[in-house]
């Protein structure tokens, strides 16, 4: 009679959407990471410290800058894409087979950062002075779905950083590093790319075809050199890989453009590269490399 109750009561729960805190799904909080007077809060300058040379960190922590109205915009814009955004991690999620994540926070900044970036596994930070002079007013409606498409790109990373906890991946040489950082930004751009590089019927978008030109040679000679370079050689080779202008990642970009191409066909291809690791680069290249590039 108890099991009976039990599971009776299970029938129940479930009839009603219940979801046990186990399964709850991801709260996303955002933050402000400035304070009324100008100054930035303790976690903002924690993560920045983290990113900036010391000299630079140093000047950048004693800037009093309050939010200007457009930079407000962005965060009001923001917080508002920010209640779906629980729903985008529940499927991206998925890609590393649902790891237990409870909580996200998106700090909002307005000094010393790019557009977007990732702390660690709970912790996104976005620069509301970084978005504003690269991409205009909040208003601007290419300026919505960028927002979005940053969380993804952003929450991805954290996914990684999780994954890699459970999976550590240590480089024994700079190509493994090129490799790390080709599979880690690979996938998060994959989420950055907009309408104008996803393929039509026709085929691949002009804008994909011209990148893929460019960079699928860079990268073969990239990851040539590295495969043999020491400390003084390696570091001109990596940069760019995965910094700069967009169109011109040349690790990034052609990864996540492959797996644009592979998704777009064979929907489990994203799912299959995050859990290979670093080293499904190899594969995806494989695939995608013309035959007299693949050595």
């Amino acid at each position: 009679a108890h099991t009976t109750r039990y599971w009776t009561l299970l029938l129940a729960l479930a009839l009603a959407g219940f979801r046990s805190p186990i399964c709850s799904p991801l709260q996303v909080t955002v933050i402000s990471g400035s304070r009324r007077d100008g100054s930035a809060t303790s976690l903002w300058l924690t993560m920045l410290r983290r990113r900036l040379p010391d000299a630079v960190f140093d000047s950048v922590a004693r800037i009093r800058h309050p939010r200007t109205p457009e930079e407000e915009a962005w965060a009001r814009m923001i917080r508002a894409e920010a209640a779906a955004w629980p729903a985008a991690a529940d499927s991206l999620g998925a890609l590393f087979d649902h790891p237990l994540v409870h909580q996200v926070r998106v700090v909002l900044g307005n000094r010393g950062a790019e557009d977007a970036f990732t702390h660690d596994s709970l912790t996104i930070g976005m620069d509301l002075a970084a978005l504003q002079r690269i991409y205009g007013e909040a208003a601007d409606p290419e300026n919505r779905d960028r927002v979005n498409r940053f969380f993804r790109h952003e929450f991805v990373h954290t996914l990684q950083k999780r994954w890699l906890v459970r999976h550590p991946f240590v480089p024994r040489s700079f190509l493994e590093v090129a490799l790390l950082d080709a599979w880690a930004e690979g996938l998060g751009n994959y989420f950055s790319l907009s309408d104008r590089w996803h393929p039509t019927e026709a085929g691949p978008a002009p804008e994909t075809v011209r990148a893929l030109t460019e960079l699928e040679p860079r990268l073969v000679t990239r990851m040539a050199g590295l495969a043999c370079a020491d400390s003084a050689a390696a570091q001109p080779l990596l940069d760019g890989l995965s910094s700069g202008p967009f169109t011109q990642k040349w690790g990034a970009l052609p990864v996540a453009l492959w797996l644009l191409a592979e998704e777009s066909t064979h929907p489990g291809a994203l799912h299959t590269f995050a859990m290979e690791g670093p080293m499904g680069v190899w594969t995806l290249a494989q695939r995608h490399l013309p035959p007299a590039a693949r050595h």
